[in-house]
This record gives structure tokens, C-alpha cells and sequence, in this order.
């Protein structure tokens, strides 16, 4: 049979949408129902809960652990901020974990930390609290005022309370005047207490008792005045002078020892009668005062003289002559007496240069430098002066009976400047360099000498400029002070950059700029002007240093005292004598092309500065070593009848003047002292040495 499904599937939804009547329930009887299915069973949730404190309480026994608690000091309250901890004895029972806990104490200052409970079984802490500070009263009872230290620093004075005083061991010094020091140590506890200190203060003094005849004497206590005989005085503990004095008597005089607390007593001081007195002036005072023989002092004075005896009274000076005079005085009798006394007088010649200086004798202008005067026979200043010279002042004593004389020659200004000036000087780069002060010489050569060139013509030069140069040619070590990285490279395998051998391959302009460095360092004025890194002229007023001027350096390498001009470092002839210079020799005849046949320095280039002997003038290697640039600009100049002074080269110019022969020469030409040659730019046979004026 077919079924026809989906007719069927219509008609039970239409089935399922039918309405079907519901019973009716009172509401009461539908919460009624719903009340009863939700009823608490009160006995079963009380077992519950015990059953969970149980084993709540056995989980805490299983897991907590033991820790013991000491505390300083002991009876502490310790609160643990713990839900779960008991307490047995000392001891606490706790989870592990971190638990903060607080301990308080009177007189502590109260304490909180983490106590950190680890999963050991018996656990112990330790916890101190700090004391609270306390407080110091200090008194000293009736007497008010006294100065109180602690460990020496005031703390007011009493009565006073010193404050917040952690606990310890103190010093107290109390001060008062008239009383002694007391000093007292205390220990305080602190906790926040008040500590008492009650110190009786002892006096400083004694009481001294005088008494004298006749009465009514005047004590004098260091020359204090204290009251009149009979008294009794409080007198501070020490040594003291006491004396009693009465119109008319001798004065009573004593070293007073007083202790504090000891009292002493003086009774019965008797007074002499006082003898005469004498008060002595005299013209010229300081005279020396004698009487009857014995010396008494210097005028003015006061003397006793015994009453009713004539007394000789005899006064000396020097330079016056002596005088006597006599008194006879009554009992308590004083004179005022004033002598004068005759001057000894001496003649004295004075001789003074320049004659037009001005002398002074005791502060008075005399009519004339040279001449006579008398003086009294005793010490006297004299002064001597005069506009651009030295002052010369000095004593003179005249001796009784001669003629003196007296010669002062006044040093001018300039003289003196000169005398104080070193002969010799050292630079902050090591350098040694001489002074000199040059003369009148004759420069160049003449047209006969062999070799001579066209621009060494002969010049009439005074150089009147004093003027320091250095014994020996900049080394490499010292021009590296400067420029570090500097090279002086190598020659043929030969080094030229050794610390003690000249320094090479540097131009004019790296000469000069050196020499502005090193004036720099010892804060002078620099000699050259520099512009934008470069050399743009030159301060002839300048102190600071520089390159030698060819003139300079023609005088220091030539001239000899009372002798002709060198032509070579070593004499007037070729070849020169052993060891006599660093020139082109044979053991670098394999690289330099002329060279001196048969002569051998020992050194293929450069050598050490200094290692062959110095000139006259104790310059070391003016010939040999090195060429040297100078100051000068070069030119061919054209000789001139008038002498040249000071001259300092052209104003300007494309070239340099080099002066002096080197390891690389071996030529007439290049050998001959009046040599000159000329460039700009390095050379490894070209370095330089150092000038400076010296004013």
C-alpha cells in the first residue's frame, strides 16, 4: 500500500496545533510544592561543618610549622598578622609563607617586619628594637649660668635640658667663671627617660689676708688696685705679683701661689722708708745711666739714691762726650734732672759718583754729594740716590779721633738689570741656551776667497741687542713635543729620526711656529705673527723665542776674540782635521755625490747633537750636523758703506736664508762658514736652533 507521507506530516501538525484543555492549580498549592522541594536539613549541614573545621584543623597540624621568637628586649608584645597561628608557650604555631609582625616596648621605638616561615620543622628569629633617645638635665644647684659641653660641644648653660640623647657613654664639661671646671662622664640608657646630673661647682679662688704697718698701705694685685691694709680678698688660683705701696715707703713686693680652697695670710708687712728718687732725662735720650759705678739703665729713667749721701750720677753715649753730675736728697725726696750732652764730632770726606747725586744724612738733604761734613761719633744712616740709579743706603759709624771717608759709586738702573741676568737659561723642552752681547763684525767674504759666491758681500754689522741662543740644533724628541707625529723618514736605510739627532725635513714656516709653541708654554710674548696657521710677520719687541738672525748666527759661528773670521768650523784650510764636524764623508760616499775624500765622521747622516766639539763660544755643530734656517728673508743684498745695526732681514720675500754646512756637504763652497743658501720647504739636511733677545 503507498503511503502518502507528506498529506500524513501535515495532519499531525495540524494535530499538534490543536488546543487541549489543562487542569486547573491554585497558586498557593504551586509555591507550596516549590517551598517543600528546597527545605534545609539543619543537622546534616551542622556535621558538614564540623567535618570540615576537623579537617581544616588537621590540614593546619599537618602543614604549620614551629617557630620560636626572641625578642630584645625580652618582655615584648609581638602581634602576627596571621588568620591561622596558635600559640604554645613561646612558640607559634604558623603556615609557611611571609606573615608581617609588630613588637612593641615601652621605652623602644616600635618595630614592624616580614617574618618569612620556611618548610623546616624547627625555626628560630631573633628581633632587637632600638632604644628610644633620652634626655640630660644638668644643674648646679644655687649657682645659675654655667657653660655646659657634651663631648665638647655647648649645649647652654644651667640649669638645661639636653634632648634626644641616644644611649651611651658622654662627656660633660661644665665652665663657670671663678669656679673649676668640672668634668663628669655619664652613661645613659636612653628608653626615652630623663637622666639628672646635680654638680657642685668648686671656687677658683682663696682668701688672702694683709696687714700691714704703718696701715692704710695700698694693695695691688698685678698691678690692679684692690683696697687699703688691713683687708682680706678672694684672689684666683695661679701665680699673681702682689705689692703694697705707701707715700713715703718702700714698696712691698710678692709672688703670690694661690691654690683654690687654701687660704693664706700676710701679717705684719713692714714698710721701709723710702729712699730719694731721682727722675733722669737726658739730650740725646738712650744715654747710658751709672751711679756711683753701678749701671742703672737708659735715659729717661728712675732711680733711688740713698737719703742724706751725695750720689755721682755719670752719663756715657757714643758719639757724645761723657757727663757727671751729683745730688744729695732727704728721705722720700724726688728730682727731676735733665742733662745735655756735648756731641764728639768726627770729619767725614764723602766721595759720591755720579757727582750730581743727592746725599742725606739722617733724613737731611746735605748741600752736596762729595764734600766734609762733622758728625757726632755714633751710628748715622746715610742715603745716596739719585733719578735712574740704585738707591744706596747704609750706617756709618765715625771713630773719635779719625777722618773717615766714604766712597758710594751709584749703579744705573740698566747696570743692575744687567748683573741680575742669568748667563745661561734652560727651556721647558730641554733646550740650553747661552746669552751673548755681541759687538761690531764684518759679515760675507771676500770676491778673492775660493768658493765665495756672489751673495756673500761684505757688511759692516753691530749687533748691540744681547741675545740668547741655543748650544745645540732642536732634536727630534724635542720638536716631537710639539708635533708628535712628526717623521723625519730615513735615508738609504739610514734613519734620520732619532731622539737625540737634529731635527730634518721641516720648513721655515714649521720652524717658526715651533718656536711660537715653545714661548707659548713658558708664557711669552711669541715673536712671530701668525694668520689662519701661517707666518705673517714678526714682533721685534718680543721676548719669546725664535730662529737665530743671519747676522746673529754669522757673529756666533765666525768671530773670534782677537782672531780673523773662521772660513771653516775647524780653521782657514782644507781638508779638515779629525772628527772635526758630521759632513759628507766616505762612509756615505754610496748615496751623496760629492763628498770630502779621505775623512770619515762616523756617521753616514745625522748624528746626536753635540758629538763633535763645540766653537769658542761653546755652540755646538754651527758647522756640520745640520744646515739651519735663520730668521731672514733672502736676498742678494749689495754692500754698504754705513753699518748695519741689528738688522733683521728684508720685510719680505719668496725665500729663507739657510746657514751653515751639513752631513749631505762636502764641497769649498758648501763647507765655508760665510755659505749661504736659501729655500722654503723641508729638507732632510736642513733643521734649526733657537734665539730669543734679552729685552
Amino acid at each position: 500500500m503507498t503511503v502518502d507521507t507528506k498529506h500524513t506530516h501535515d495532519r499531525q501538525r495540524t494535530a499538534s496545533r490543536q488546543i487541549t484543555p489543562a487542569k486547573f492549580i491554585p497558586q498557593e498549592n504551586l509555591l507550596g510544592n516549590r517551598q517543600g522541594r528546597w527545605r534545609i536539613n539543619r543537622p546534616l549541614v551542622l556535621i558538614s561543618a564540623a567535618l570540615l573545621l576537623i579537617a581544616s584543623i588537621v590540614f593546619f597540624l599537618l602543614t604549620a610549622k614551629a617557630i620560636h621568637i626572641e625578642t630584645e628586649p625580652a618582655q615584648s608584645d609581638i602581634t602576627i598578622a596571621s588568620r591561622l597561628m596558635f600559640k604554645l608557650g613561646t612558640s607559634y604555631l604558623l603556615l609557611p609563607g611571609e606573615h608581617k609582625i609588630a613588637l612593641a616596648a615601652p621605652g623602644y621605638y616600635d618595630l614592624e617586619e616580614s617574618l618569612v616561615v620556611g618548610s623546616k620543622g624547627q625555626q628560630k628569629f631573633f628581633f632587637q628594637l632600638d632604644k628610644l633617645p633620652g634626655s640630660l638635665k644638668v644643674e648646679t644647684g644655687a649657682l645659675t649660668g654655667a657653660e655646659v659641653l657634651l663631648d665638647g660641644e655647648r649645649k647652654g648653660k644651667t640649669p638645661v635640658v639636653i634632648n634626644a640623647l641616644p644611649a651611651g657613654r658622654y662627656k660633660i664639661d661644665i665652665l663657670l667663671e671663678g669656679y673649676l671646671p668640672h668634668t663628669e662622664e655619664v652613661d645613659l640608657k636612653g628608653l626615652g627617660k630623663e637622666n639628672h646630673l646635680k654638680a657642685e661647682l668648686l671656687p677658683a679662688w682663696a682668701e688672702v689676708s694683709f696687714t700691714s704697718r704703718p696701715e692704710n698701705a695700698e694693695l695691688y694685685v698685678d698691678d690692679t688696685l684692690i683696697g687699703q691694709t688691713p683687708l682680706t680678698t678672694n684672689i684666683m688660683q695661679g701665680q699673681h705679683t702682689a705689692s703694697v705701696r705707701r707715700r713715703g715707703y718702700k714698696q712691698w713686693q710678692r709672688t703670690l701661689k694661690v691654690t683654690a680652697g687654701e687660704a693664706q695670710r700676710f701679717d705684719e708687712i713692714t714698710l721701709a722708708p723710702a729712699d730719694a728718687t731721682v727722675v733722669l732725662q737726658s739730650k740725646p735720650s738712650a744715654a747710658s745711666v751709672t751711679v756711683d759705678g753701678n749701671y742703672q739703665g737708659l735715659t729717661p729713667i728712675e732711680f733711688a739714691v740713698t737719703p742724706d749721701t751725695t750720689a755721682r750720677i755719670s752719663l756715657f753715649k757714643q758719639g757724645y762726650k761723657p757727663a757727671a753730675h751729683t745730688v744729695k736728697l732727704a728721705s722720700g725726696e724726688q728730682k727731676h734732672v735733665t742733662i745735655t750732652l756735648a756731641a764728639r764730632l768726627v770729619e767725614i770726606v764723602f766721595s759720591v759718583e755720579p757727582a750730581d747725586a743727592e746725599l742725606y744724612i739722617n733724613g737731611k738733604r746735605q748741600a752736596a754729594a762729595n764734600t766734609r761734613i762733622q758728625l757726632p761719633a755714633r751710628q748715622h744712616n746715610m742715603e745716596v740716590k739719585r733719578d735712574g740709579y740704585v738707591t744706596v743706603s747704609k750706617n756709618i759709624s765715625p771713630h773719635s779721633g779719625l777722618v773717615q771717608h766714604v766712597r758710594v759709586r751709584l749703579k744705573s738702573l740698566q747696570e743692575v738689570k744687567r748683573e741680575s741676568v742669568q748667563p745661561i737659561i734652560k727651556t721647558s723642552a730641554g733646550q740650553t741656551l747661552k746669552l751673548f752681547r755681541p759687538g761690531e763684525f764684518t759679515a760675507g767674504a771676500s770676491r778673492r776667497e775660493p768658493g765665495r759666491q756672489a751673495n756673500e758681500t761684505l757688511q759692516k754689522i753691530r749687533l748691540g741687542r744681547a741675545f740668547y741662543m741655543s748650544l745645540h740644533e732642536v732634536t727630534n724628541a724635542q720638536y716631537k713635543l710639539f708635533k708628535p707625529g712628526h717623521s723625519a723618514g730615513r735615508i738609504q736605510g739610514h734613519s734620520l729620526d732619532q731622539g737625540s739627532h737634529p731635527v730634518t725635513r721641516v720648513s721655515w714656516q714649521d720652524a717658526a711656529k715651533y718656536c711660537n709653541w715653545l714661548s707659548r708654554q713658558e708664557k711669552l710674548t711669541s715673536f712671530y705673527e701668525e694668520s689662519n696657521s701661517k707666518i705673517v710677520g714678526i714682533n721685534p719687541a718680543a721676548d719669546g723665542y725664535r730662529l737665530p738672525t743671519e747676522a746673529e748666527w754669522a757673529w756666533a759661528a765666525r768671530t773670534r776674540a782677537d782672531k780673523p773670521m773662521l772660513k771653516f768650523p775647524w780653521g782657514g784650510q782644507m781638508p779638515p782635521t779629525e772628527k772635526s764636524g758630521n759632513f759628507a764623508d766616505t762612509s756615505s760616499a754610496n748615496f751623496i755625490g760629492k763628498i770630502i775624500g779621505g775623512y770619515n765622521d762616523g756617521f753616514p747622516v745625522t748624528a746626536p747633537v753635540g758629538s763633535f766639539m763645540a766653537n769658542d763660544k761653546g755652540l755646538f755643530d754651527m758647522g756640520g750636523n745640520v744646515a739651519e734656517w735663520v730668521n731672514d728673508f733672502y736676498d742678494i743684498a749689495v754692500s754698504q758703506k754705513t753699518v748695519l745695526r741689528d738688522p733683521l732681514g728684508p720685510k719680505s720675500g719668496e725665500f729663507y736664508v739657510i746657514r751653515g754646512s751639513g752631513w749631505a756637504h762636502g764641497t769649498i763652497t758648501e763647507l765655508r762658514l760665510s755659505y749661504r743658501d736659501y729655500g722654503s720647504e723641508p729638507r732632510d739636511d736642513v733643521g734649526f736652533r733657537i734665539a730669543r733677545f734679552l729685552e
